[in-house]
């Protein structure tokens, strides 16, 4: 049994291989032959701020609130680029990104100092599996040394010593789920409840710059279809 997102992203990568149904299926970039194919998605990393994407050469443009920060991972031709503007606020910025076939690129846009910043976060797809669920932990914040992210009220932890501008993930059993974020072994901030995680499916915790107690959240990811 494949789970949602491996069979959602076969679904696209059919849908790549067919004539005429591309245009219809993706948002803002085009996509390839599916052996060629990658997925980039855009999050938004304020904790304040609408992040809007603007795709160059387009009028395909996305909203992404404080409440539903991510778009889907959308496929587009592996091994070239794309490019677009990202606005937070008053502030934009020009984003142009080369993507690897195979890659899952992730652009991640935030308020730094009062002004937009972006970071890139590149995987290769792992492999998926039917019985577990995947978590990931990007680290993208300077001020909270040698985070972890552990179990809420117990001393287990998913994820240890993070470094800044690094990711890790790890299969996990399909099981109600909250999270305490440590900065240098203290709790810090309350715990984030990811809900249950389902079996087969894959989600990103970020810990993005600015205060640490209020730098932590979850999405489940997808693929766009």
């Amino acid at each position: 049994m494949k789970s949602a997102f491996a069979a959602t992203l076969t679904g696209v990568l059919s849908l790549s291989t067919g004539s005429g149904l591309q245009a219809t299926e993706i948002k803002l970039y085009p996509t390839g032959p599916a052996q060629d194919s990658a997925f980039v998605r855009f999050v938004n990393g304020s904790t304040d701020d609408t992040l809007s994407v603007q795709a160059a050469d387009s009028n395909a443009s996305l909203e992404l609130t404080t409440s539903s920060r991510a778009s889907p991972y959308m496929p587009v031709t592996g091994g070239t680029s794309i490019g677009g503007t990202l606005r937070l606020g008053t502030d934009t910025e020009s984003v142009q990104v080369k993507i690897l076939p195979g890659e899952f690129v992730t652009v991640l846009g935030f308020d730094s100092d009062q002004k937009l910043q972006i970071r890139e976060v590149r995987e290769e797809g792992d492999g998926f599996t039917a019985v577990r669920a995947s978590v990931a932990f990007y680290d993208l914040n300077e001020d909270c040394k040698q985070p972890g992210v552990q179990v809420a009220g117990r001393q287990v932890f998913l994820f240890e010593n993070g470094e800044v501008g690094k990711w890790a993930r790890r299969q996990i059993n399909p099981v109600p789920l909250q999270v305490q974020l440590t900065c240098s072994g203290t709790p810090t901030g309350e715990p984030l409840n990811m809900g249950t995680l389902q079996a087969g499916e894959r989600y990103s915790l970020f810990l993005v710059p600015g205060d640490p107690a209020r730098s932590l959240f979850f999405i489940k990811d997808s693929v766009a279809n």
